[in-house]
């Protein structure tokens, strides 16, 4: 099922229109679109960068976006919306249906958007991100009642109004992953009533299809980890470097692959290590998102060690890969919940003992037999490969339109 008109994919920020942007989010889904044979194109504001694949790009005047004669004179069918729902975005959702496009507004976000998902817990979820990402109790303390605060008064008016402006615009909500559809629904829910959440549905970020499982690539006994180790308390690097130390210890043939910006603390922490233990652990640094399949086709478990994340896409495309999941079991990461729902992997309390408790059971699980790397990748390559996603798009509309049709 194709629509008669075009598709564009929309990001209202100037990033490089290069190879990695159309490795990730809305260019790769336009790229999705491409592959079932839609006509799409990917928009963003200029200025024009060097390497933009302009074939596959249209750069305009962040004016043109606010603009239902520009929206229109594209002769589309539809749009999906990068915009985060964000309220200052609200100008361009709203262009974009005055234009008679259909509108899919993506939410790359966990859903834990402020009180109305709930005091209680957007106030605990608060509190641990907070002291998580402070050096001490106190300054935690202080910027966790400063966000309380906020989040009461001014982001009331600020965000949430603006945001359920944005938002009654689109014919789909998308969120990426089942807890945050049932969050951002919440909100929606008081935002514009039943009808508004209804609009709320599963749609994950996209995976490259060349994230896949090969089987001429044997599986080893083989822990990679991947993430921009610099940003220490987000990421988890100290935590990561617990978890590594403890598995090495209990498994003597383990090896670990760690990938991403390698910062000082990591470098020095790998050279005290003893030679058996540092042996085994490659600082591989930075890789392009294509050169990083080699390691996840050839990796048993990937772990994460973050604070927080929207979605946590490198466990995503490990699961395409036939690697199976380790993560923290925290509601900041709700997308390890749904990627550990099955024989897919498990998650810990966010600490170092209990992350490689989980790695060496999830590593026996496939010393047993649990595990299978075609399944894993079949699975989740059917539900987050970049085609299939435009094709759950379509279907969305599609099934929007029919209802919007009936008395």
């Amino acid at each position: 099922m194709t629509p008669d008109g075009k598709w564009f994919t929309c990001t209202p920020v100037s990033f490089v229109g290069d190879e990695r942007f159309f490795a990730r989010d809305s260019g790769l889904l336009c790229k999705g679109f491409q592959e079932i044979g839609v006509d799409c194109r990917a928009i963003m504001p200029l200025p024009e960068w060097p390497g933009d694949h302009t074939d596959d790009l249209i750069r305009t005047d962040h004016r043109n976006l606010r603009n239902p004669d520009w929206w229109r004179s594209l002769n589309g069918e539809g749009v999906v919306f990068y915009g985060w729902g964000a309220g200052k975005y609200a100008p361009i959702a709203k262009a974009i249906k005055a234009a008679g496009l259909h509108l899919v507004s993506h939410m790359d976000t966990a859903g834990m958007l402020g009180i109305l998902n709930g005091v209680a817990e957007y106030a605990s979820s608060q509190w641990r991100i907070t002291q998580g990402e402070s050096n001490s109790r106190i300054k935690g303390a202080n910027r966790f009642a400063l966000k309380l605060g906020y989040a009461f008064t001014i982001g009331l008016f600020r965000n949430d109004m603006r945001r359920a402006s944005h938002l009654r615009q689109a014919d789909i909500i998308g969120a990426i992953s089942p807890v945050a559809v049932e969050r951002i629904s919440r909100i929606c829910r008081v935002y514009g009533g039943d009808e508004l959440a209804r609009r709320v549905s599963l749609i994950p970020h996209p995976n490259a299809p060349y994230m896949t499982y090969d089987p001429a690539i044997p599986k080893e006994q083989l822990l990679v980890a991947v993430g921009r180790w610099d940003d220490l308390k987000i990421k988890g690097t100290s935590l990561l470097m617990e978890t590594c130390e403890r598995v090495l210890a209990d498994d003597a043939h383990l090896r670990i692959e760690i990938y991403g910006t390698i910062p000082p603390a990591v470098e020095k922490w790998h050279g005290a290590l003893a030679d058996s233990q540092r042996d085994r652990i490659e600082l591989a640094g930075r890789l392009p998102n294509s050169g990083i399949t080699r390691a996840l086709q050839r990796a048993r478990v990937v772990l994460c060690t973050s604070l927080r994340e929207g979605y946590h896409t490198v466990s995503a495309e490990s699961l395409c890969c036939g690697a199976s999941v380790v993560g923290p079991d925290v509601p900041e990461i709700p997308s390890l919940k749904w990627f550990t729902d099955g024989p897919y992997g498990r998650l810990a309390p966010r600490r170092g003992d209990a992350l490689a408790e989980a790695v060496m059971a999830e590593l026996a699980a496939w010393d047993s037999g649990e595990r299978d790397p075609a399944h894993l990748s079949s699975h989740w390559a059917s539900l987050l490969h970049a085609p299939s996603v435009a094709r759950r798009i379509l279907e969305l509309v599609e099934k929007r339109k029919s209802r919007a049709k009936q008395p």
